[in-house]
């Protein structure tokens, strides 16, 4: 296994060194907004590095499943799969490498992200009434395992899809509908359908899991979006025809 040589390989591309690059700016731009806004706009209060981290988020959001996607399913994606097989043979090993490398790029991402909505968190704080970081404890759990939910959601759709399209419109677009889905059920209140459709929310199962209120029920998006189309994909990895 070589996840150095996936990562280097993604960021000699174009494109992955452009996402890179955009994803970073929108991050930067979003923790500055987040954090030296609050302080301009609410002098009388105190910045919320919560607030901060949940402004990040958003864009992380759309920026984790299309690295993560980019970087499990580009190389089919292209055909130049089959220039990295030549070359590094044993497709699991290959695969292991490409997820090893994914989770150490996002999860660098992450963590860069959260400590830069600390450090204008606390420059915003100087502007305003001061920072508070009591709820430093909800970032590291609830906002880091919903972005890690994102980041485990987006693998599996690129591993089992082995297409950078195809795998983009699921990581992005089933949590997408599975939380408006729930939104109408509950506005319906239709406690069948939502039960339904909370088997299939890994968001929201990951605030539970951070929060530390999950219950048995909340493994079960866990099994469905991520062990089994993870499970899939790598048997299709080792089996599917390159051409």
């Amino acid at each position: 296994m070589r996840p150095d040589i996936d990562i280097r390989s993604y960021f000699d591309t174009r494109a992955g060194l452009a996402v890179v690059l955009i994803s970073a700016l929108a991050v930067a731009a979003i923790a500055v907004a987040g954090g030296l806004l609050q302080g301009g706009l609410l002098p009388d209060e105190a910045v919320d590095v919560e607030l901060t981290v949940i402004a990040v988020s958003l864009p992380l959001s759309l920026i984790i499943p299309v690295i993560a996607v980019m970087m499990t399913a580009g190389e089919w994606s292209d055909r130049s799969i089959q220039v990295t097989l030549l070359q590094r043979p044993g497709r699991l090993r290959v695969l292991t490498s490409k997820l090893l490398s994914t989770l150490m790029v996002v999860g660098a991402i992450i963590a860069g992200s959260v400590l830069l909505a600390m450090a204008t968190t606390w420059i915003g704080g100087s502007i305003g009434d001061g920072s508070d970081f009591a709820s430093m404890d909800r970032v590291l759990t609830t906002q880091v395992t919903a972005l890690l939910a994102t980041l485990a959601f987006s693998v599996a759709m690129g591993v089992l899809t082995q297409s950078t399209v195809m795998g983009l419109l699921a990581a992005i677009g089933i949590p997408f509908v599975v939380s408006t889905s729930r939104q109408i059920a509950m506005l319906a209140g239709s406690e069948t359908l939502d039960g339904v459709l909370r088997s299939v929310d890994l968001q929201a199962a990951a605030v539970a899991f951070g929060d530390g209120q999950a219950e048995a029920f909340d493994v079960l998006p866990l099994l469905i979006l991520v062990v089994l189309p993870l499970a899939l994909g790598a048997w299709r990895w080792s089996r599917r025809e390159i051409g």
